[in-house]
């Protein structure tokens, strides 16, 4: 299934040696393109400092059906593709969002793979 119009416009904007911050508007788009807002889903944008020595942000889209987290996205530049350590970092944030999503839930790893 290709993708629909306004989606590719949108990542199309994207410049030729883009930041983080760039595909802001595409995942968007995107993200709420896969989960209208005439379902149950709800696409949320969740924004937290790096460190606490930072200014800057970590982006991450969670998308949410019941109050309970179902996927989450996190933005990074191309750039970071190519480092194992910047992806292993990626990999650490969204592993510590899933687990603080399911901290405070009544949902369990140990009960299901695929949800409460």
């Amino acid at each position: 299934m290709p993708w629909p119009a306004p989606v590719l416009r949108q990542f199309e904007k994207v410049p030729l040696n883009p930041s983080e911050a760039d595909f802001h508007g595409p995942y968007n788009k995107l993200l709420h393109t896969l989960f209208p807002p005439d379902t149950d889903f709800t696409v949320v944008p969740q924004y937290w400092p790096k460190s606490r020595d930072s200014p800057d942000l970590v982006v991450m889209f969670e998308v949410t059906l019941e109050g309970k987290t179902v996927f989450i996205l996190g933005l990074k530049p191309p750039g970071d593709l190519s480092l194992l350590s910047r992806r292993a970092a990626a990999d650490r944030q969204v592993r510590e969002r899933i687990a603080d999503s399911i901290a405070g839930s009544s949902c369990s790893l140990h009960r299901t793979r695929l949800g409460c």
